[in-house]
């Protein structure tokens, strides 16, 4: 019989060197965990004197060999070299749950240190690109503190002419700015039609309906305007709608759903507007999808705005612009302008989604704060500056880095 002590670093290391060294007939006597690794007991044409030996048990003594160990090692005789590395390693996991966490914790250490190695290595590109391209990394930090995604700030940037004028490190990309942000010429307010602004809750669309049926009313007759609520979820929304539509002296009608909707709108084909007030709904809501394939059927008489509050985050509004464009959109309106801090977060999803925008809302005047996004461009863009100056967004270069090391110097020449 030929016994040999193998020690590896693991058990895969080990039971290679068995199979290569005594080959498949080897039996494992024993396994067990050193402080260099994996000991293992190995052995052919064993006998039970050599295995006495093997287990340290004295051939002098009258001491009896475990039935089960002389049964585990005629099992291992027979099977396969697979399945005895497999039942060892098994059973070497199973007797040391302190290897399983040493495991999870280097691969713990392991991904903190690729965190660590990427972050610093953006910093170094960044750094060096920024060197070799300080006006370009400047307007990047400028269109950065508007609240502009990296995507959205690359964008404009790419579009700027080489310049050593340090002049236009804020005129250029404002004006490129303005240029690139979508938006519609709307006749809402000269043709009429029949209007539905939809979105989530909170995001202005009852006080939007009032300031446009009020900017309608002075060019034409009250009774030419009819205003839908259809929001049966939120309490109150029809005596908030009741309360705009006294002032100007027009009629509110209901419809809990979208059979009564469809009958409404039948009634109302004689109306030269016909305002609709949809119930908010979070971008999440399960019941989303159902509700605007429901109003997707009304696609034929029926313009979508879709409603956008500036004060919403980058990614919540990303989500809100994929969600609701289910349905056929004729454009958003963005308001809430002067409740925002940073507008570069709007404009950023407007652009990335090439969503165009119809009009702009920045306060609760009814009707002055509504204006055509077609004739204020720049007036938005102005807006997100003074935005900036009053909030004072804290960009450091760390920031930079994580945001702009990859794509912000791409098409730099």
């Amino acid at each position: 019989m030929k016994i040999k002590r193998y020690l590896d670093k693991d058990m895969r290391h080990v039971l290679r060197r068995v199979r290569e060294d005594q080959g498949p007939d080897a039996v494992i006597l024993s396994n067990r965990r050193v402080d260099d690794g994996i000991e293992v007991i190995a052995a052919i044409d064993y006998d039970e004197a050599l295995v006495r030996h093997a287990m340290g048990v004295a051939l002098d003594t009258d001491a009896d060999i475990d039935s089960e160990v002389l049964a585990k090692i005629a099992e291992d005789d027979v099977a396969s070299p697979a399945d005895r590395a497999m039942e060892v390693v098994s059973a070497d996991l199973t007797q040391n749950p302190v290897e399983e966490q040493s495991l999870k914790a280097m691969q713990n250490e392991l991904s903190s240190m690729r965190g660590l190695l990427e972050t610093q290595l953006s910093g170094l590109v960044w750094k060096d690109a920024s060197l070799r391209f300080p006006l370009r990394a400047q307007v990047l930090r400028n269109l950065t503190r508007l609240g502009l995604a990296p995507d959205t700030a690359s964008l404009i940037v790419d579009q700027l002419e080489p310049t050593d004028d340090i002049k236009s490190l804020w005129s250029a990309p404002l004006t490129a700015l303005a240029q690139t942000l979508p938006v519609v010429d709307d006749d809402l307010l000269e043709k009429g039609g029949t209007i539905a602004l939809i979105g989530p809750t909170g995001v202005g669309k009852t006080t939007t309906i009032a300031k446009i049926a009020a900017r309608f009313a002075m060019e034409n007759w009250s009774d030419d305007i009819a205003l839908i609520s259809a929001d049966s979820y939120r309490i109150g929304a029809k005596e908030h709608l009741n309360a705009f539509a006294n002032i100007i002296g027009a009629k509110v009608y209901s419809a809990s759903n979208f059979d009564e909707l469809s009958e409404t709108l039948a009634r109302l084909q004689d109306k030269k507007l016909v305002l609709i007030d949809t119930e908010g709904r979070s971008q999440r809501d399960r019941d989303l999808s159902s509700q605007l394939a429901a109003y997707g059927r009304n696609a034929d008489r029926v313009r979508f705005y879709l409603t956008l509050s500036a004060a919403t985050q980058e990614a919540a509004l990303d989500e809100t612009v994929r969600e609701f464009n289910k349905v056929p959109l004729e454009g958003c309106i963005v308001t809430k302008i002067d409740e925002a801090a940073q507008l570069g977060c709007v404009m950023s999803a407007l652009i990335r989604h090439d969503l165009p925008a119809a009009w702009f809302s920045d306060g609760q005047r009814i009707p002055d704060d509504l204006h055509s996004a077609s004739r204020k461009k720049l007036w938005l863009v102005n807006q997100a500056v003074e935005c900036m100056e009053a909030s004072h967004p804290r960009v450091t270069e760390q920031i930079m880095a994580e945001q702009h090391s990859t794509q912000g110097f791409a098409n730099a020449q």
